[in-house]
């Protein structure tokens, strides 16, 4: 289960660095509130993950 939530995370990740990098380019603006929703969406879903996997363990 942790293992699902990394590989998660990190394809989010890898997905939040291929649009700053292909996609948005020069626009700063939206690539900062790209990055942080994703980022805070990854969060979030992080957190549930870990937190499912607590309850459900115990």
């Amino acid at each position: 289960m942790f293992i699902r939530i990394l590989v998660v995370t990190f394809v989010i990740s890898y997905f939040v660095w291929w649009i700053n990098n292909r996609i948005l380019g020069k626009n700063l603006k939206i690539a900062r509130v790209i990055t942080i929703t994703l980022s805070v969406i990854s969060i979030i879903y992080l957190i549930f993950g870990v937190l499912s996997y607590l309850i459900e363990e115990i």
